[in-house]
């Protein structure tokens, strides 16, 4: 009796995995492999599928934002923005966590990956809140959820790889994020003050008027890059891809020109750090669109959705169902091939439930997430565990509060669709 295609894949994708091998080769070593061993397809596929998925406009978007957040990153500009979420938070108890939630907020929207906003944000504020007598643990639990809001809030390459693969407007996702990301950054900041109160962690200060108007003139150009790109987007000015194109330029100019934080030595090795980024993100595209293609042609897809209706016909259970599985697969794949491999495959089931692509990417968005602070993989913890110089298990007890706050917030996103589309409905 031959093997069904679907378990073979599932095989040897969790054997390759479990062997250490980056997941671009995953994937497209697992796509050669059924391709080769199936009669009825040609292997020419091999080659012809691969370049067809990486050759789309859409993904250059993808690759001027990295480089923007990269020349940002590199260019200090965090500790701007800091100065400036000090000041307007910093009176509360707890003051540096929220501090470090609400700048997080701010690179979030600049950055567009939770791994760079860990790591800018972390490094600055990480030595900074254990000089104050936060626990280490709590310092980099803070640090790593909140650069969870770089995959929600725009422009987020998550929600870029997202309308890629399911022919969803950008806009539209960019404008979807913005309520679920503020309403995360206040979960987060009131988890933070329940466990500050409750430690006594200190406050930084009273609120100064003046003093939020001098840090807030030092951070306004900065923050006027998300604001750019969204304006320009939602307003029909540019597309995405020129919209990152504007990102990438404005982003130079300010670290190289007007803050003369980044000489052009620098900002060439930055260049080259967005480079390598870019090509390896363009190799899972690729890898992953051969085996999604492989899979599409199965019917595999269509199989697992009929799979899931099978255990129950209910809107709710099968959403449920949907969740735990975006969920956990977070804690074993990075989002990037996740989005690419996975949502091809549950985007029929969706739309048989009536759910809206929208309201859908942002549930697996916020899924993939959660799931990425989550051991095995764990990569935004892994940044901060690095800069706290902490293992995993020391953060987990910490962690695990903030985590909860934001299962909540993808409980409310998920009963109630219009916090990500109600903003879509009146702008766009």
């Amino acid at each position: 009796m031959p093997l069904d295609p679907g378990y073979l894949i599932l095989t040897m994708l969790v054997i390759f995995l479990l062997t250490g091998m980056p997941i671009a080769f995953v994937l497209g070593v697992t796509a050669m492999v059924m391709i080769l061993l199936d009669p009825n397809v040609m292997p020419q596929i091999i080659g012809m599928v691969p370049f067809g998925g990486a050759n789309n406009y859409l993904l250059v978007a993808a690759l001027l934002f990295m480089v923007a957040g990269e020349v940002m990153n590199q260019g200090r500009i965090a500790e701007r923005l800091i100065n400036f979420a000090s000041s307007l938070v910093g009176h509360i108890r707890g003051g540096l966590a929220h501090v470090n939630i609400l700048t997080s907020l701010f690179f979030s929207e600049i950055s567009g990956t939770a791994t760079s906003d860990a790591a800018a944000i972390g490094s600055v504020m990480i030595p900074q809140m254990k000089k104050r007598g936060y626990t280490v643990a709590f310092a980099a639990a803070v640090t790593a959820t909140s650069a969870t809001m770089a995959i929600i809030v725009p422009p987020s390459l998550n929600l870029i790889l997202y309308a890629y693969v399911s022919d969803t407007s950008i806009a539209q996702l960019f404008a979807a994020g913005i309520i679920p990301g503020f309403v995360v950054c206040f979960a987060l900041m009131f988890t933070a003050y329940v466990i500050s109160v409750r430690r006594g962690y200190p406050i930084e200060g009273k609120f100064v008027f003046k003093n939020m108007l001098d840090t807030g003139r030092e951070a306004i150009i900065p923050i006027t890059l998300p604001i750019l790109i969204l304006g320009g987007i939602l307003g029909g000015i540019f597309t995405p891809t020129e919209a990152g194109a504007v990102a990438a330029l404005w982003a130079i100019i300010l670290a190289t020109f007007y803050y003369r934080s980044l000489t052009f030595r620098a900002l060439l090795d930055t260049l080259r750090i967005a480079g390598k980024r870019s090509a390896m993100l363009m190799f899972i595209v690729a890898t992953s669109t051969l085996l999604g293609w492989y899979l599409t042609n199965k019917g595999i897809p269509q199989d697992i959705a009929e799979g899931i209706l099978g255990i129950s016909d209910n809107y709710w259970v099968v959403l449920l169902a949907i969740n735990v599985f975006f969920l956990l697969a977070g804690t074993i794949v990075h989002g990037t091939p996740a989005i690419l491999m996975l949502v091809p495959i549950f985007l029929p089931l969706a739309d048989q439930l009536g759910i809206d692509r929208v309201h859908f990417g942002l549930i697996v968005t916020i899924n993939l997430g959660i799931g990425q602070q989550t051991p095995p993989v764990a990569s935004v913890v892994l940044v901060t565990c690095s800069i706290a110089r902490i293992s995993i298990g020391a953060i987990i007890p910490s962690l695990g509060w903030f985590l909860l706050a934001m299962l909540v917030v993808l409980a409310l996103i998920n009963v109630f669709p219009a916090l990500s589309l109600w903003l879509p409905s009146i702008i766009l």
